[in-house]
This record gives structure tokens, sequence and C-alpha cells, in this order.
């Protein structure tokens, strides 16, 4: 995964000191495991996630697993010198509660780093420029309906066009109604059930901003958030969202980056 070496590298750079060797390192919605593979140059490493396959694809002497939710963590207070995450807020419902056992779980002095992306109200909402289904469509899942979109796909898409998302849904176990076999109908059906479900929080990006502000830290480095899709955004489109009570700002945030010593 390109993307979490990439912030891993720039979390790196943002450490208050050098000597890592001694310290630990808390990795929030480490799924699979491959993210806690970026820090095994620390002393120890924790993942907590709540997947069935929690840390199925990495292992390491200096690796452990905790199958906690990121809102109610069993870990204890002050204990990491690094928590770290990243992909993983946008699902969490309870978004405050998730920020503040974040802070509990850092050392005083400790780093906290997070990137939530991509956020609901973006044009890459639920991941859809992921595998470009809809990219002829930007913010489908805020101006369609789950029905408009089922009719939709079956009058602008065929299963074939589908097929790479049906297949990660399986893969993943995410399929909601039986699977026919290149049937149109049938996959519509998944893959709708799947952008209406709970996968995503769903929350504006001013809950991500207005959370992170809330711990009392001692040098805050970001809370901000990143934008994208504006050429996407023409003025029809963006006329039909703010009538939707979306603002510009809101529909351009796609991920959010909070970076803070305790």
């Amino acid at each position: 995964m390109g993307y979490v070496n990439y912030f891993a590298k720039d979390c790196l750079q943002q450490l208050p000191w050098q000597k890592i060797s001694q310290r630990g390192v808390l990795i929030v919605g480490c799924g699979k495991g491959l993210d806690c593979a970026e820090f095994t140059d620390f002393g120890w490493v924790h993942g907590v996630d709540v997947c069935r396959d929690l840390g199925r694809d990495f292992s390491h002497p200096k690796v452990t697993y905790f199958r906690e939710s990121a809102e109610a963590m069993e870990r204890q207070s002050d204990c990491y010198d690094l928590v770290f995450s990243v992909a993983t807020l946008e699902h969490i419902h309870d978004l405050l509660s998730a920020f503040r056992e974040i802070y509990r779980v850092t050392k005083s002095g400790g780093l906290i780093y997070t990137v939530a992306a991509p956020l609901w109200n973006s044009a890459e909402g639920h991941h859809l420029k992921y595998l470009g289904l809809f990219s002829e469509f930007p913010w489908i899942h805020l101006r369609l309906s789950p029905t408009e979109i089922k009719n939709y796909i079956y009058a602008n898409k065929t299963a074939v066009d589908l097929q790479d998302w049906i297949d990660i849904l399986q893969q993943e176990q995410l399929l909601s109604v039986p699977l026919v076999d290149g049937d149109l109908v049938s996959y519509a059906e998944n893959l709708v059930n799947f952008l209406s479900s709970d996968y995503f929080n769903r929350l504006p990006a001013s809950c991500y901003i207005n959370g992170a502000s809330q711990l009392p830290v001692n040098k805050l480095i970001r809370n901000e958030l990143w934008q994208d899709g504006e050429t996407l955004l023409t003025p029809d489109v963006l006329i039909e969202l703010i009538s939707k009570g979306f603002t510009k700002k809101e529909l351009l945030a796609v991920s959010h980056n909070y970076v803070a010593v305790k």
C-alpha cells in the first residue's frame, strides 16, 4: 500500500525525537498488518483493529495485534510514543471518542499522526474514484438516491463494468444479496447496498477538524483538510449540491490530516 508508506515517511519526519529503537508505536486500524511493517525499526509495535483478518498478512517479532475498536481501546493510558492511523477514522462512527482514545494512549511528548481519507462528501467518497466506475458522474453518491444509482447502472453500465468492484466485495465478504455470475441486477444490488451501508461514517469534514481541535495537545502541527476535485465541480454540479445543503469547501475536502505532540 503505497499511500501508507508515503504517510509513514511524513510521520517519521515529524517525530520530536531521533532515537526510536526503545520507543513504542500503536497503529490504529492496522487491518491485515501491512501498516505495521513501516514501523519495525521501533522497539515494539502494537496494532488494533476489529477486522476478521487482523494481522493476517504481516508477522514480526516486534509486532503484536489486538482485536479492539478505536472508540474503546483496552490499551493503557500514556503508553505509546507514537500513535499512527491512516485510512481508518473515516469508518469510525463515534469519531470524537476515537480521537479521545488516541490522545489517551499517547505518552506526554508523544506524537499523534492521523489521516482520514477519502472523506464522504468528496468526489472520491466511498472510494468511488477507485476503479473509475462513476468517473463520468462525480458525487453520484450525493446526487442520486440508492434506487436512482441502481437505475443509472442498469441504463449505463454492464456486468463487466462492475466486475472488479464485485470481485473486491466478494473477496472481503461484503456481499449483501446472493450473487449471480454475470448478472447486472445482482451486481448492482450488491454494489449499491455497499455504497448505502455504514462501512463509512458519512461525517462532514468539519467533524474531523472540530473533533481533533478538542484535544489539549502541547504542540499542534497540523489540523487541516486537503482538497481535490475542483475541475470536476462544474457550476451546474455545484448549484445542484448547494441546493442539497453542501458547501464548496465540504465537497472538495478529500482528506483530513492531524499531527500533534501531546
